[in-house]
């Protein structure tokens, strides 16, 4: 019954639907994790990468972009100048430190929202959604469950072990934000009990980040921007250029980052060719 369906809310939750997070474009997925995308990175250009390197402030001149910044195992601070910057800093984090913009840009970045989504992984000895009830692959949502939404992997089928992700578009929901980790861990297992008894038997090991929490976060991925905000961040501002997915049409995705990147290199390759 089509007219059920639509009433329970199901619509809601058929993300190729929403604006600016899906489209016909084919998905994919890197063999390893997210976390091979920046590894491939530091494979070519490691020699350049600085890691533990918090930065403190970005002050520019008509001449010069300066970047302050500490590192983390010294607690040294140091210094690096240079004819531009490309900051891909979440907004969240750029709205704390000392970066001169003009107004205009700072009023920009302030306006620019965060996401408070969060997730879970839960490791389960074995896959019993795939041996107990037939479930391969896909999520499992309900109004009646605070659950978020509880997807089950799409890959390794029949293997021994298996890997339930939990996410929360609303990081907040049941007040998880503010719990520890066994604390949001209780809720999820008592949530997801009522669907599958055999969890808490099963379960093995759990995970959880929330990136409101997490320092050079503080948040998720920012909220994607209206038109004339999306315009305005994607100028260059004197001799600073935000390159980040906050940018863009879609910050939620990597393809947001690339994007963004994309056209931040192209706008100072063109300014810098032009002398």
């Amino acid at each position: 019954d089509l007219s059920a369906l639509l009433k329970s809310g199901f619509s809601s939750r058929v993300r190729s639907l929403y604006s600016g997070t899906g489209g016909p474009d084919p998905l994919f997925q890197p063999i390893g994790g997210m976390m091979q995308i920046p590894l491939a990175f530091q494979k070519v250009i490691g020699e350049r990468i600085k890691l533990g390197a918090e930065v403190r402030s970005v002050s520019q001149t008509e001449d010069a972009v300066q970047v302050t910044y500490r590192d983390t195992t010294t607690g040294e601070e140091h210094r690096e100048i240079a004819d531009y910057c490309v900051c891909c800093l979440p907004m969240s984090v750029l709205k704390e430190i000392d970066i001169t913009l003009s107004s205009d840009m700072a009023a920009a970045v302030n306006e620019t929202g965060q996401s408070t989504s969060a997730k879970m992984g839960l490791q389960m000895r074995r896959r019993f959604w795939e041996e107990d009830d037939g479930i391969f692959g896909g999520h499992l949502w309900s109004r009646s469950l605070q659950l978020g939404e509880f997807s089950y992997p799409s890959n390794d089928y029949f293997s021994e072990k298996g890997v339930l992700l939990g996410y929360y578009g609303n990081g907040n929901q049941a007040n998880l934000s503010d719990k520890s980790v066994q604390g949001r861990l209780d809720h999820v297992l008592t949530q997801a009990s009522k669907v599958h008894p055999q969890i808490r038997d099963e379960f093995e090991s759990a995970y959880s980040v929330w990136w409101e929490k997490v320092p050079y976060s503080l948040g998720a991925y920012g909220r994607t921007p209206g038109l004339a905000l999306r315009e305005q961040l994607s100028k260059p501002d004197g001799r600073i250029y935000l390159g980040s997915a906050g940018t863009g049409t879609r910050p939620a995705w990597l393809e947001g980052a690339i994007q963004a990147a994309w056209r931040t290199v192209e706008t100072l390759h063109d300014r810098a060719m032009k002398g």
